[in-house]
């Protein structure tokens, strides 16, 4: 198996992010690629709530995450979209964090919503609350590749050695 990840310095407007992540899909894709991943928010980094409200659209609606299918399936490969930002019907308005896995086929194998939120006061005027933004997800999540089993995770879930206890019992 020959896997490719791949490093983007998103902003906080998909219409820019997309055409640079299919460029790099593609390129990992001619070099052989069969297993490609993506950064966590591939879509839209940003930590004003107003644009993304602007930019982020629900996950049936969603043009990354279409595009991205597309390419899975024009190359044959798997793609583990390491995250997108998208537009929930949640009350509250928060956002999801979501990974996908998908298939050559260009559909959706599995979807795993970040559990764990990163919430730290650095000092008293350093504060990170991505739960004002986001809303965690509430289950772990594992997909079949040919490769093997998968545990999806996103970023500071890492921290969390209960999640990976629960991928390994759930195989």
């Amino acid at each position: 198996m020959r896997g490719a990840l791949l490093q983007l310095n998103a902003s906080d407007d998909p219409a820019e992010n997309l055409p640079r992540t299919v460029d790099y899909l593609r390129d990992a894709a001619a070099q052989g690629a069969q297993f490609v991943l993506t950064p966590e928010v591939t879509n839209c980094v940003s930590t004003s709530r107003a644009q993304q409200a602007k930019v982020l659209r629900a996950e049936s609606e969603d043009e990354t995450l279409a595009a991205l299918r597309e390419e899975a399936n024009a190359h044959g490969i798997w793609l583990l979209i390491g995250s997108l930002g998208l537009q929930t019907e949640d009350p509250d308005g928060r956002f999801a964090n979501r990974s996908f896995l998908i298939d050559p086929d260009g559909a959706v194998q599995a979807r795993y919503d970040k559990i764990h939120m990163f919430d730290v006061e650095i000092d008293e005027t350093e504060t990170y609350r991505e739960s004002a933004g986001y809303r965690p997800g509430t289950q772990a999540v594992v997909a079949q590749t040919p490769w093997g089993t998968l545990g999806m995770s996103i970023c500071y879930d890492l921290r969390f050695p209960q999640l990976y206890q629960a991928l390994v019992d759930a195989g």
